[in-house]
């Protein structure tokens, strides 16, 4: 009797195991159903897609350091990103309008725009190191639009197209930052949680285990390396953009986190804290740099007005939402929303603050 009990227990856990890892994967907030009574916008034909780029760095051949804007080669960056950041800019805000309202329509126009790039190959030769990273933050988000809009296009025969390119174009992204991370600086540094993020959210909105896998692991190795401060040595690296790119850097982590946790994977916690440690070292430094300064090795660069742009900080949202009343300057900096940011999927207080 006893053996047969423990039979059975055994058939239960493995059962419970096997419906859990086939379960489908969520976001780290509620996509919203589609409203009968909201009206979108009419849809305007998308653009034609970027199949190849490569970007040059708007820091020109600027030291080690890399935290001197170079004027001109700033121009020529801004002028090769534009067509794909005003692509993702329109499908984005499409999403938080549907996110806002509910227009099928809406997403229905979204999808229509995702799908002619999938059907162009867009963004699938990237010909130097500089696309690669930017080519990460584009998608993630677009990933965090697609999972937006996912409830009202479910059914359409577009969509499969849409996620397969998707798919492709983050399990592109993940086996260059893999294939480089001993070569590259920035295949370690936050390009890599921008990747991390991009990976996380194309993993939910295609249903695709490996991908989000490949975000968590990238993640752990990054806070994992965060000093007893909460300071982020390749970011420290930055000099007087320390704490910019600290700043750049939690944009990308505490979402890839918060996926995370979403399916069932502590994330928020491990290492000992580190995240927590990273937040409240960096936001601290918003008020007083002195210890930023210290750990970079120079005085950082001021904020107009003492505080940072609200997209900067726009994972304080998610943060908030998660240990409200637990960040540094935190009434300050919440006093700054609408935090929106394209590349995080658009407006995070629409998404995380409803």
């Amino acid at each position: 009797m006893r053996s047969l009990l423990i039979a059975l227990l055994s058939l239960m856990t493995m059962a419970g195991l096997a419906a859990s890892s086939s379960a489908k994967m969520l976001p780290p907030f509620s996509p919203r159903s589609p409203s009968d009574f909201a009206i979108g916008k009419e849809c305007a034909a998308p653009p034609a897609p970027v199949v190849n780029l490569k970007v040059i760095s708007k820091y020109g051949n600027d030291g080690p350091e890399r935290d001197t804007v170079d004027p001109e080669a700033d121009r020529a960056f801004q002028a090769q990103m534009a067509p794909i950041r005003a692509f993702s800019q329109t499908v984005v805000k499409m999403a938080n309008r549907y996110t806002e309202h509910g227009g099928a329509a809406d997403a229905r126009c979204a999808l229509t725009w995702l799908r002619a790039w999938a059907e162009g190959q867009a963004l699938s030769r990237m010909d130097n190191p500089n696309a690669e990273f930017e080519r990460a933050q584009i998608l993630a988000g677009l990933g965090m639009a697609l999972i937006q809009i996912s409830p009202a296009v479910e059914g359409d025969a577009r969509l499969a197209s849409v996620t397969k390119w998707m798919a492709e174009l983050a399990t592109s992204t993940d086996t260059f930052f893999g294939a480089t991370r001993d070569k590259l600086r920035g295949s370690r540094n936050n390009h890599a949680y921008w990747a991390a993020l991009a990976s996380a959210a194309v993993a939910v909105a295609a249903d695709d285990r490996k991908l989000l896998d490949w975000a968590v692991e990238t993640y752990k190795a990054g806070v994992r390396g965060a000093t007893a401060q909460g300071g982020l040595p390749l970011e420290l690296a930055r000099g007087k953009k320390a704490r910019e790119y600290h700043l750049f850097a939690l944009n990308a982590l505490v979402p890839v986190a918060a996926f995370a946790e979403a399916n069932g994977i502590p994330a928020y916690n491990v290492c000992d804290g580190a995240l927590h440690k990273i937040v409240h070292f960096t936001l601290q430094s918003i008020a007083n740099p002195a210890t930023m300064t210290a750990a970079a090795g120079k005085a950082q660069e001021p904020f107009p007005k003492g505080l940072p742009p609200a997209q900067s900080v726009a994972f304080l949202e998610l943060y908030h939402r998660a240990f409200p009343g637990t960040a540094p300057m935190e009434p300050q900096l919440l006093a700054l929303r609408p935090f929106i940011a394209t590349n995080l999927g658009g407006n995070q207080t629409l998404l995380y603050g409803r």
